[in-house]
């Protein structure tokens, strides 16, 4: 049951690459599907450890579990915007949580020991699927991605026993700061090899982990633990780490789910990144080649002109001109404007449907925290953590580990 043998049959297949991915809290839903989906698309093998397909009466599925649906025929309905496609149930298990801020001020402790063992239970899928990959993959090189819990997982994994295998990361809808995800300040620093081209993506109105209205921002407004000076992305700690190669694409109006706002962008970022892995820094020089491309991004900072050992650089990503729920194959052939402007209302009424759930979700996460902050009792004492085995968890002094793993 633990064997990759199928994968033999794709070994001369001339497959670009492998991917191994991580999903975030809910599973493999939602944008985590579709990016996916994406990727597999461009000719990559894209590997998922789901962490609630255990059976519900084993250890781990007591842990998280979701009831999987049948697998998909040829001719079955996968509509590429369909939510959810392999479960029938919602979740259920003692890692089964709701970021609330209020949940997290009224008693942190709790939150910082069960966000502390979410990773260490994620950290060892990781490392489950890499000790189990073909040969054949191993000679090629694995990228490794994850979407929020799964791009905190990717982002602390501490990767440097695997050397030169791992080509590059990517970590979406994650900010890469301390913040309540994150129990403590080294862990919202990257965990692993420094020279691993590094790729964050993440919307400016990311309802977690965004610098302006965010589940992050609120619980340190009320006195919660995390960084008081939140970016909203992972730009200062891959310049405070010295970063050799990374890219942030900071995604106008984006949320915690981008691919509603801005699937049409991460379709060639993603084909960039895999093609152009070690001068993703520079993608908006590589994209002036093409008008089309290059008017996705806009140049807003970069290291590379001060310091050749740290490129790291900052794009933003304007709102798409066309729909993204159209393909650009179809905005390439469809020829009246007045197609692509339904198309644009119709898409546009379902980001303002989602952004006003996201408004009311944060003014209540607003009221709700004012309430826990007057009703929150004194933080009790670190417990020991078990579960970790990483670098950082073993080190005494994570003060001397970011003295030594910091620029400037």
């Amino acid at each position: 049951r633990c064997s990759f043998s199928v994968l033999r049959r794709l070994k001369f297949s001339h497959l670009r690459g492998t991917l191994i991915y991580a999903h975030g809290s809910g599973g493999c839903s939602w944008d985590n599907y579709r990016i996916c989906r994406m990727i597999c698309g461009m000719g990559m093998l894209v590997i998922v450890p789901d962490g609630f397909a255990y059976p519900k009466e084993t250890a781990m599925g007591q842990m998280r579990h979701k009831e999987l649906a049948p697998l998909h025929r040829a001719n079955a309905d996968v509509d590429y915007w369909a939510n959810d496609l392999l479960y029938t149930s919602s979740a259920w298990g003692t890692f089964n949580y709701s970021s609330k801020a209020d949940s997290v001020l009224k008693d942190p402790q709790e939150y910082k020991d069960m966000y502390e063992k979410c990773y260490q239970l994620r950290r060892s899928e990781l490392h489950f699927i890499i000790a189990r990959l073909p040969k054949w993959v191993l000679s090629q090189g694995i990228f490794l991605g994850g979407t929020s819990e799964g791009a905190m997982t990717v982002t602390r994994f501490d990767d440097q026993r695997y050397g030169d295998l791992i080509i590059g990361r990517f970590i979406n809808s994650f900010s890469m700061e301390y913040c309540y995800f994150t129990p403590e300040p080294e862990a919202g620093l990257l965990g692993g090899r420094l020279d691993i081209p590094t790729l964050n993506i993440i919307g400016t109105k990311d309802q977690y982990f965004g610098p302006e209205d965010s589940v992050a921002k609120i619980v340190t407004e009320h006195g919660g633990y995390g960084d008081r000076y939140l970016t909203g992305n992972g730009f200062k700690t891959m310049v405070r780490q010295g970063v050799k190669t990374g890219l942030v694409c900071s995604l106008e109006e984006g949320v915690h789910s981008p691919c509603n706002t801005h699937d049409n962008f991460l379709r060639p970022l993603f084909n960039a990144f895999f093609s152009r892995t070690v001068a993703i820094w520079e993608l908006h020089k590589i994209w002036q080649a093409d008008p089309t491309l290059a008017s996705l991004v806009e140049l807003v900072e970069t290291t590379a002109s001060n310091n050749a050992d740290c490129r790291v650089t900052v794009l933003h990503v304007p709102k798409m001109k066309f729909p993204n729920h159209m393909t650009m194959r179809e905005i390439h052939i469809i020829r009246t404007h007045e197609e692509i402007t339904e198309a644009r209302l119709k898409e546009q009424a379902l980001i303002d449907a989602e952004n006003g759930e996201i408004k009311e979700l944060l003014t209540r996460a607003r009221a709700e925290a004012f309430e826990a902050k007057k009703l929150s009792s004194p933080r009790s004492m670190k417990s020991h953590n078990y579960y970790a085995r990483d670098k950082l968890a073993m080190k005494g002094d994570w003060h001397a580990w970011l003295r030594q793993h910091s620029r400037g």
